[in-house]
């Protein structure tokens, strides 16, 4: 069996996939194998979209125009590729804070994850191509959370309320393409999908459960399923689950179902049984 150059840690909302990500990390450099962590929200992840705005020529004439000011720092921070234009405008606003936050929030507005449903699956499956075709040959395991399956299918479902079959046969797509990468999926499943988001519910700030029952509910599946306020959460999380847990034996390379039972130190065996399973 090849040694797996890619693991991926999923699961719903506190069901522990930092830690986990950050455990495998530290396995994998304990038994000798160079790793990079890359966690849910990091800027400079090399595969997925962390607040990367994707313009259009006519898109970026447009805010030159509302922009005037700005033209030049557009063209210096932008990224060319294939006719589009790419921002990193969260990393640019933190880095360049005396630029107008108008100008920020009109780039927000055209995330890769608020574009149409085939754009968005587009650029997805072309920035993981690129990705693979980089690091296949190298000697590191890169350890990602939540970017295969959580961030797609929370965006093809809440967002786009797309047919489930077509949300599967773009996970299929993406393993199929990071298939080169011997991956490793390691799955957090949690018996009460309830008590698990109602405890990260007290746990994290408020403007948490106000941005997720705004994401999940009053977008295209909330409405069309009639969820309404954290019941509605529950509801999406629980579907969610169930259903990546439907596709994993689907896919093409190993995943590890790992449940609650138990301490945290027996979870993180069970986590080592896994990796040591793909003779990393």
């Amino acid at each position: 069996m090849a040694r797996p150059r890619l693991i991926l840690v999923e699961g719903i909302p506190g069901s522990g996939k930092t830690s986990t990500a950050r455990y495998a990390r530290d396995w994998l450099e304990r038994y000798g194998t160079p790793a990079r962590l890359y966690l849910e929200g990091d800027w400079d992840h090399p595969a997925d979209f962390e607040s990367v705005a994707c313009l259009t020529e006519a898109d970026m004439a447009d805010l030159r125009v509302r922009f005037p000011a700005q033209a030049s720092f557009l063209a210096q921070h932008g990224r060319q590729d294939n006719g589009m234009w790419f921002f990193n405008y969260r990393r640019l606003q933190a880095e360049h804070g005396a630029e107008p936050d108008t100008l920020f929030e009109a780039l927000a507005r055209f995330d890769v994850y608020n574009l149409p449903a085939e754009r968005f699956q587009e650029l997805l499956l072309a920035n993981w191509r690129a990705f693979v075709t980089d690091v296949v040959g190298r000697g590191v395991t890169y350890v990602f959370e939540c970017c295969f399956l959580q961030n797609p299918i929370t965006t093809l479902l809440a967002y786009h309320n797309l047919p489930v079959e077509r949300v599967r046969r773009h996970i299929e797509s993406l393993a199929e393409i990071i298939r080169p990468l011997a991956p490793q999926l390691i799955y957090l499943a949690r018996r009460d999908v309830a008590k698990t988001l109602e405890t990260v519910r007290r746990e994290r700030p408020q403007a948490w459960a106000d941005h997720v029952i705004r994401y999940l509910t009053e977008q295209a599946y909330g409405e069309a399923h009639d969820l309404s306020g954290f019941d509605g959460v529950i509801e999406f999380y629980a579907r969610r689950q169930a259903l990546e847990l439907e596709l994993l034996p689907s896919l093409p390379f190993s995943s590890a179902v790992i449940g609650d039972e138990g301490d945290w130190a027996a979870r993180h065996e069970a986590v080592a049984v896994a990796l040591g399973d793909g003779q990393v």
